[in-house]
């Protein structure tokens, strides 16, 4: 279900750029664009940014997994089974 949800997202936010480059790109620019590249690098800067943060906040969260202090240890193996991804054995990979 996260991984639907996340594609969908993914997809949808990646249609938005259809608008942004047609209004960013205008031939008032040209030749250098310095408009449309400003903002082709600032979304790329972002999502940098934005991957950066998710991949230490993964770090963290196995982290957390691994000491035993995450909010589902100690659970048991029953109830493991059904947290899915929230299984404190689960660990989280790039």
């Amino acid at each position: 279900m996260k991984r639907g949800v996340g594609t969908a997202f993914q997809v949808g936010f990646g249609t938005c750029a259809v608008p942004i480059a047609t209004f960013s790109v205008v031939p008032s620019d040209a030749p250098k664009y310095i408009r449309a590249y400003s903002l082709s690098i600032g979304f790329l800067g972002f999502a940098a940014i934005c991957c950066t943060i998710y991949f230490f906040a993964l770090i963290s969260e196995n982290r957390k997994r691994a000491n035993g202090t995450s909010e589902h240890s100690g659970k048991s193996e029953e109830e493991k089974e059904n947290l899915g991804d929230l299984n404190p054995d689960c660990r989280y990979m790039l």
